[in-house]
């Protein structure tokens, strides 16, 4: 587990670390690779060293300016708190990220400079290397309870953008109590999903609705989650 957490702490149950759960508080702090803002890195694989084949990151942009670049790699950026910004990729059409969710897919190799709309703004950040890719960033939103199919062989995140969301296993994997296995995700927590793990079922506190982002992506040399 370690060579994909760093600067948290997976959470032990009896389901072989199915689902991994990542406080905020835990997140590790680091500067950008061009020295203009600070990245906390939710996890990575590997761990340790400078090179790595995924990461999944916050960022808070304080100021416009260029993104650092990352040649080989795939790259989606997603607007998480703030007014967000304008995203200038190579010679693409201009990006605008004004809302909670919203998602630009790019090149890691490509130019590109953020241009904030009305003060800093907060992003989520997965870059995967290739030949691995990017499957999809999705903002789910419900009130009731939902089951929610997910691709084999794909490694997935949840994201949570309000408190109180419960992630579930389906009920054919359960913990030695006979219960479901699962765990309650703060604001701002993520919770791992292993490869394998084709459903999970979301669900909220009363009075409550669920926000999230479901994150998937298949790395070039997968390792265990």
């Amino acid at each position: 587990m370690d060579r994909l957490v760093r600067g948290t702490r997976a959470r032990q149950n009896d389901t072989g670390h199915q689902i991994v759960h990542l406080p905020c508080e835990k997140y590790r702090s680091m500067p950008w690779r061009n020295g203009m803002g600070v990245t906390s890195e939710i996890a990575r694989e590997p761990s340790l060293g400078g090179e790595f084949i995924w990461r999944l990151s916050l960022a808070t942009v304080a100021s416009s300016g260029p993104f650092s670049n990352y040649p080989g790699f795939s790259r989606s950026v997603t607007l998480i708190e703030g007014r967000g910004f304008r995203l200038d990729v190579g010679d693409r059409e201009p990006m605008v990220l004004d809302w909670p969710g919203a998602t630009a897919l790019f090149p890691g190799d490509a130019a590109s400079r953020c241009s904030l709309i009305d003060g800093p703004s907060t992003d989520l950040s997965l870059m995967v290397r290739e030949p691995g890719s990017i499957i999809s960033v999705i903002r789910i939103q419900c009130a009731e309870r939902l089951a929610v199919p997910l691709e084999s062989g794909a490694m997935k995140a949840v994201f949570c953008l309000s408190g109180g969301t419960l992630v579930t296993l389906p009920q054919d994997v359960t913990t030695r109590s006979g219960t479901p296995a699962g765990i309650s995700l703060a604001l701002h927590d993520t919770a791992l999903l292993r490869q394998h793990v084709t459903t999970v079922s979301l669900s909220s506190s009363p009075g409550t609705l669920i926000d999230l982002l479901l994150l998937s992506w298949k790395a070039a040399n997968p390792g265990r989650l």
